[in-house]
């Protein structure tokens, strides 16, 4: 499939997503039907982002190889030598008849005097970091904390999948009007005597226990 193709499929599923969310501006309950069809819409647009971005890095990893194969096919040009001309000859004089018997070069110059170059002071080093004894936090432990703070933006789209149908039934306001209850208790020992209070949870449930789970992240 082309990515044009792609394009079209992604913003009909834009659109039809928009279409959903503008019918319920002026509701004042929200259906069901209405979250788990926005969710699927949402989670479909999500895989096809991804299709087209492995698309595309498919394309570039090809192209970066053809590339390498034209570089590969070019032959390595061989650099002769340029000739310079002969070396001066040395200029010879037959010396004046005055006795001498050797024969003087002239041609050769006399060496220039070397002057000794500055020593260069050496760089002085950096001073290491003094550790400060304090741990550092990380960016995606500061987010994680961030999200936390707001029980809905800790849940994952999956969570609430699965949240909502194994420890709410399956009612979406319900589990947005408990989760709006925790977020105004300050402590993990209140939220859970809140979840025992109101809805008596099994907390053998492996579900419970993610959900406690979270919470407890959240007071840490």
């Amino acid at each position: 499939m082309a990515n044009k193709e792609k394009i079209d499929y992604l913003l009909l599923d834009i659109r039809e997503l928009e279409t959903q969310i503008a019918g319920m501006r002026n509701a004042e309950v929200y259906p069901v039907s209405f979250f788990s069809q926005t969710f699927d819409l949402t989670h479909k647009i999500l895989k096809e982002l991804h299709a087209l971005e492995a698309t595309q890095i498919e394309t570039l990893r090809r192209q970066m190889e053809a590339h390498q194969a034209v570089l590969q096919s070019i032959p390595e040009s061989v650099a002769e030598p340029i000739e310079t001309g002969r070396e001066p000859e040395k200029i010879i004089r037959e010396p004046e008849k005055t006795g001498q018997e050797s024969f003087e070069e002239i041609s050769r110059p006399e060496p220039e005097p070397q002057t000794e170059q500055p020593e260069t002071p050496p760089t002085p080093q950096q001073p290491e970091a003094v550790p400060t004894g304090q741990p550092t936090r990380s960016l995606s432990d500061v987010l994680e904390k961030r999200n936390l703070s707001d029980l809905r933006k800790a849940f994952s789209l999956n969570d609430r999948f699965r949240f909502r149908r194994e420890l709410f039934g399956g009612d979406e306001a319900r589990m947005n009007r408990t989760i709006g209850d925790l977020n105004e208790l300050h402590s993990y020992e209140a939220s859970v005597a809140y979840l025992n209070d109101e809805l008596k949870w099994n907390v053998d449930d492996p579900a419970v226990a993610d959900f406690l789970l979270l919470i407890e992240k959240r007071f840490k």
